[in-house]
């Protein structure tokens, strides 16, 4: 019975080229290329000792037309042919409801002593659900391949990557290992974000690595990586007041300041501790990551950031923003307390690996495609959405979603959009003679319908008939350049009327009546007294 099934890493010096027997291990690269290299590397390695399952999508390079299809020489097919017995390829359909049913799928596998399931995932695929949905499929799969005696390792390639991997942060209970393969550096990286071990736990590492003919093979003569030295404040805990939600400091070990700006002023001195930032509100985002890039930059790679996010306003590309400038951990706001203090506990002894750049101005730059916020004329809309696709820096970023809406029958486009509140830079609209519409910067598939929710003040299935969008680039762009040939709708929005102060005319009174008294009579006609 195999204890652990090797990855197949060439001169890696410990536990880091092993999964374990029955656990879950997740692997993001940045290309198909690589995904199919990398799952060609595993099941080399194992030699045809084990039974190994593949699992691949339906648009593959395995199944393909001649053209795109994989070489005859290839580790994936050539180990089908000399293994036949202990190699099995499955092939999944597209989907939504084919992804959550995979659980299901598995469980009607054969059963075997000890196996290995490597299943190749592309990332919309995880982006088409919500976070409950993810939630209970990750949890089902996993129990599902412990139930056959299996190890699972998924590898994730396509657009989308980075919001996968920051989603998979909240699952390090479940997941035994997740690391990334980055090809477009020069060298070749494999950055560990955690990986078990029978030993322990290794953590934010990066390893340069070199190809070779079937996979990687860690660079000759490259340095353990080592942890910083630390300083003795190591395990002080530094924090915002509100991050606890009103309890008190849990050991002497912590440290409660009123503001962001209070702690910001004392962490200049720390050299390794732990220092907790509160994020309220999206609007505070940029002053945040300059004091997380200040920090960084004066302290040092020792020193652990986390943010904690209070309210449900952090956009995917403002966490990018906060962990480019520095941020070891940011803490989504679903996270519940004793969950958040349980990441801060992983979190010590790491050190802050990544490259932070001097200066945070081209970080900011970067942060959103247009800065734009609200109603656009026909005309100015589609050349900022032009200009949007000409952003260098977000050449390989999801950049947004254009969502057409058409109003129901007596609702014209200009009242829909009087219904609409736009609180975000980089959101824009436009009107047509018949529909709305609503670029919505680095908004994910899955948050569409909340978003729209939270965007108008009526109920959006009650004002429109009919809503489409549009996530991919191709497309968007195909769209834009249909309305760009439209002729723009006439005065679409009422211009302001100038404000004329009026001069304030005086109050008048009211003519005051003296009283009359009146005396009941027996008989319905009232008896009127007058003075004599």
């Amino acid at each position: 019975m195999a204890l652990s099934f090797s990855l197949g890493m060439k001169q890696f010096w410990n536990g880091l080229a092993q999964m374990q027997a029955q656990g879950l291990y997740w692997v993001n690269t940045d290309s198909q290329e690589a995904a199919y290299r990398l799952s060609g590397q595993v099941l080399e390695a194992q030699r045809g000792e084990v039974p190994v399952s593949l699992f691949f999508p339906q648009h593959n390079l395995i199944c393909a037309e001649d053209e795109n299809r994989l070489p005859d020489d290839n580790i994936l097919l050539t180990h089908l042919q000399n293994h036949p017995k202990q190699t099995f390829y499955y092939q999944f359909s597209e989907g939504k409801s084919a992804f959550l049913g995979l659980p299901a799928d598995i469980n009607l596998l054969p059963n075997y002593v000890t196996s290995l399931m490597i299943l190749l995932l592309p990332a919309n695929r995880c982006q088409e659900v919500n976070e409950k949905q993810f939630s209970r499929w990750l949890s089902k799969i996993r129990s599902g391949a412990n139930n056959k005696g299996a190890t699972l390792l998924i590898i994730c390639y396509g657009t989308g990557i980075n919001a996968v991997k920051s989603r998979l942060h909240l699952y390090h209970r479940n997941i035994y290992g997740l690391a990334d393969l980055k090809t477009d550096v020069e060298p070749n990286q494999w950055g560990i974000s955690w990986w078990h071990d029978n030993l322990g736990v290794e953590a934010n590492t990066l390893y340069p690595i070199t190809p070779r003919e079937n996979g990687w093979e860690i660079q000759k003569n490259a340095p353990s990586p080592v942890s910083a030295q630390t300083g003795d404040d190591q395990w002080m805990l530094l924090a915002e007041r509100s991050v606890l939600e009103g309890a008190p400091a849990l050991s002497e070990r912590w440290f409660l300041f009123d503001s962001n700006e209070a702690l910001t002023e004392r962490a200049t001195h720390a050299r390794s501790a732990t220092v907790i930032f509160a994020l309220a509100g999206n609007d505070e985002v940029e002053v945040l990551a300059r004091q997380i890039h200040l920090l960084r930059i004066q302290r040092g790679n020792a020193l652990k950031i986390v943010v904690r996010e209070m309210n449900s306003s952090l956009r995917y590309v403002d966490q990018r923003l906060l962990q480019a400038c520095g941020a070891n951990l940011v803490v989504p706001h679903a996270a519940r307390l004793s969950n958040f203090l349980t990441l801060l506990d992983d979190l010590q002894n790491l050190t802050f690996t990544r490259h932070v750049p001097q200066d945070i101005d081209v970080l900011l730059d970067s942060r959103l495609p247009t800065h734009h916020k609200g109603y656009l004329p026909l005309p100015v809309f589609c050349e900022v959405m032009r200009d949007i696709w000409d952003h260098a820096a977000l050449a390989t970023e999801s950049r947004g979603i254009l969502i057409s809406l058409r109003p129901a029958a007596g609702i014209s486009p200009q009242q829909a959009m009087s219904l609409c509140s736009l609180r975000r830079d980089g959101d824009i609209l436009t009107i047509t003679e018949r529909h709305l519409y609503l670029f919505l910067s680095n908004c994910q598939v899955s948050d569409v319908e909340n978003v729209l929710a939270f965007l108008f003040n009526l109920p959006v299935k009650e004002v429109f008939t009919s809503q489409t969008f549009w996530s991919h680039e191709l497309d968007i762009q195909t769209e834009i350049r249909r309305l760009a040939a439209k002729p723009p709708v006439a005065k679409p929005v009422s211009e302001a009327q100038p404000f004329v102060a009026h001069k304030p005319e005086p109050i008048k009174r009211a003519q005051v009546h003296q009283p009359v008294p009146v005396t009941l009579a027996l008989s319905d006609t009232p008896v009127i007294q007058t003075p004599e």
